[in-house]
């Protein structure tokens, strides 16, 4: 390894004694930069109990990267120097082709030196994105692959047995990979759970990746009560999604899972209520959090459900941030909850409900009552005009407009409405924005340096959604006014790139 990144390794332990010394500089720098602390006060950043690992996460952070291991890859690249091969190995890996990846490492062995280290997405090996093609999983093990090796991520390493699913975990251990207390309470094995735990009564706590523990991969009540009569937390959180085993579940969409953890005293939040569609525990909820009517997923303003690095479970079971209560009521079609909720409710959180849900009579009454309402909203209320465009309801998005929703609001990631709209392709809802703004932002540029077009043409290719119309999305948007650059073609689209040579 270079001299640049031993250099980098004394720094972490510099680092680490300083902050331990309570040395102001070094407290800043966590507060800063370590995701377990940054979201919440200085002084409670120096209490937090330093690693050297979460001292190299900082330096990482510093550097413009993740984890630690994602800032030492490179340095090891440039000594090995793999060229294009390495691309190619990648992009084989990725697509599941065998053939391909056994052909490669043939003619090209020097790629074995580096088949163990995190060239994939959340810092993983070639093995754990293969671990459901077997076929791939022995090429690579063939050519020196370790079955073992981890991934390399800042919140808690991956085993190729994580997420695995039982075929695929038993044809891995088959071919030497080691069991774990995450995998084994994942797959339900009590029996290895039970011989483990004689020899080290530590694997209840045990963090796995993205910093999970045994009982944020239960899904049998069996392995949680093993777990939990043997003093596992209910209400652990994992380091990146900040989020409690009940919430993973609900994250994952196992609402069974979320609901055995429940009974047995886990702490249920106004959003968990709702997704379970449990009115009585709705309303424990909100009385005990009253703020709660008014949070929002990953933002600031309700303890149970926190802001975190890599956004709360809550994010991904709905595919968006800064849901309120209302709209999760919405989503998941809770009709009585939502109506419950609105009895609760200030005016201004009514006003609300009513547009998300699209009531254009009820929002305007509140809204012609008090004329300088929609004004006074803070930022956390005028975005959810980015999630009504995010999610393509026009309605919503023409109704808010007509109120006078700040249509320049942005989010997180610098994310206009427009450039909501415009990743999925939403026709409709960029004809609503462009309709109702005088000077709709064309250039403005979002956190990934994207315009609304480009960032149009960035979703034709990575969007989830099926619902959006690129063509007729990309056609307003240059109608409206949108710089077209001659670089950007050929798309692979036809019609696509018709449009835009017609810019040009």
């Amino acid at each position: 390894m270079s001299a640049v990144f031993a250099t980098m390794e004394e720094n972490a332990r510099t680092l680490l004694h300083a902050f331990q010394a309570g040395e102001d500089a070094a407290v800043q720098r966590a507060y800063e930069h370590l995701p377990q602390v940054k979201y919440g006060s200085l002084e409670e950043a120096r209490d937090f109990p330093l690693s050297l690992r979460d001292a190299q996460t900082i330096i990482a952070r510093e550097h413009g990267v993740k984890s630690w291991g994602e800032l030492k890859l490179p340095f090891k690249l440039q000594m090995a120097d793999y060229g294009e091969a390495l691309g190619q190995f990648i992009s084989l890996v990725y697509a599941g082709d065998a053939d391909g990846v056994d052909a490669l490492l043939v003619a090209e062995p020097r790629l074995r030196d580096t088949l163990d280290d995190p060239h994939f997405h959340f810092g993983s090996t070639a093995v754990i994105i293969a671990k459901h093609n077997l076929a791939l999983v022995e090429t690579l093990l063939k050519h020196g692959a370790d079955i073992n090796a981890r991934s390399q991520w800042w919140a808690g390493d991956f085993s190729v047995l994580e997420g695995a699913s039982a075929r695929a975990a038993q044809q891995l251990i088959e071919r030497g990979a080691i069991v774990t207390a995450h995998a084994a309470a994942e797959q339900g094995w009590l029996d290895w759970l039970d011989d483990a735990y004689a020899s080290d009564r530590s694997i209840i706590h045990a963090r796995g990746g993205d910093g999970k523990t045994p009982l944020h991969y239960a899904t049998d009540p069996a392995v949680m009560d093993w777990l939990l009569e043997r003093g596992a937390d209910l209400e652990a959180r994992d380091i990146d999604h900040a989020s409690t085993p009940l919430q993973w579940q609900l994250g994952a969409g196992n609402h069974s899972a979320a609901q055995a953890l429940a009974e047995r005293g886990a702490q249920v939040d106004l959003f968990a209520a709702i997704t379970l569609g449990e009115l009585d525990l709705a309303q424990q909820a909100l009385a005990l959090h009253p703020q709660a009517i008014r949070a929002r997923i990953n933002q600031a303003g309700y303890e149970l459900v926190p802001q975190a690095d890599g956004s709360h479970q809550y994010v991904y079971a709905f595919e968006a941030a800064g849901m309120s209560p209302f709209q999760v009521a919405l989503e998941c079609e809770r009709d009585t909850i939502f109506d419950w909720l609105l009895e609760q409710a200030s005016p201004k959180t009514r006003l609300l409900a009513h547009c998300a849900r699209g009531d254009a009579d009820s929002a305007r009454r509140i809204a012609d009552a008090s004329p300088g309402l929609v004004g006074s909203l803070p930022e956390a209320d005028q975005r959810q005009l980015i999630h009504a465009a995010w999610t393509g309801n026009e309605a919503v998005v023409a109704l808010m407009a007509a109120l006078g929703f700040d249509l320049h609001i942005r989010d997180d990631d610098k994310m206009t409405p427009l450039h909501s709209a415009a990743f999925h392709g939403f026709a409709g809802v960029i004809a609503a924005l462009l309709a109702a703004d005088a000077a709709p932002p064309l250039d403005w540029l979002n956190g990934y340096g994207g315009t609304p077009l480009t960032t149009a043409l960035y979703g034709r290719q990575h969007s989830w959604r099926d619902a959006g119309d690129f063509p007729a999305a990309i056609k307003l948007l240059i109608d409206a006014g949108s710089e077209v650059r001659a670089q950007w073609l050929a798309t692979g689209d036809d019609e696509i790139d018709a449009l835009l040579r017609s810019a040009l």
